[in-house]
């Protein structure tokens, strides 16, 4: 585990609405829109190469039903999924993560690109108080309506 690292240890494992295996999906502090999540392994991982090929399919295949369940809860119509590796390409926490986005048709106003907001919420760093976020209550009552809402869709869904 590595200390400083927001997603692991209990609190990334309390600050999740789902979890398969050794994969967590938790709901962005930030969002760029409603339903902006991120995939994350639980163990400490910064990248794909550090995971198995069992690894990457589990992770690629819970973010697809992730992103299913998101689409549905948020009546979205389409989605964006960003993983950024190395800080070059705008990986702003050395964890391994995936953002999921729900989209909408008009979600943003037309000159506003998705991509640039996220690649500017990441150069803002973490902790610059400029960067909007969720208050601890707001984030945790997002993550408890999203928890509750997912243990209804995995006792609808199939097998």
């Amino acid at each position: 585990m590595e200390k400083s690292c927001p997603f692991c240890g209990d609190k990334a494992m309390e600050s999740s609405f789902a979890s398969e295996g050794e994969i967590l999906a938790i709901y962005n502090i930030s969002p760029l829109l409603p339903g902006h999540s991120l995939i994350v392994p639980a163990h400490h991982a910064g990248s794909l190469f550090d995971l198995s090929e069992d690894e990457i399919s589990c992770f690629f295949a819970f973010a697809r039903k992730v992103t299913h369940f998101l689409l549905q809860v948020y009546k979205a119509e389409a989605f964006d999924w960003s993983l950024q590796e190395g800080e070059c390409a705008g990986q702003s926490v050395e964890h391994l993560h995936l953002h999921v986005i729900p989209r909408t048709s008009g979600d943003l106003p037309e000159e506003v690109e998705w991509y640039s907001l996220l690649h500017g919420q990441q150069t803002q760093g973490l902790d610059n108080p400029e960067r909007v976020r969720l208050n601890t209550w707001e984030h945790a009552a997002a993550t408890l309506q999203l928890r509750r809402k997912w243990e209804e869709y995995n006792k609808d869904m199939p097998g």
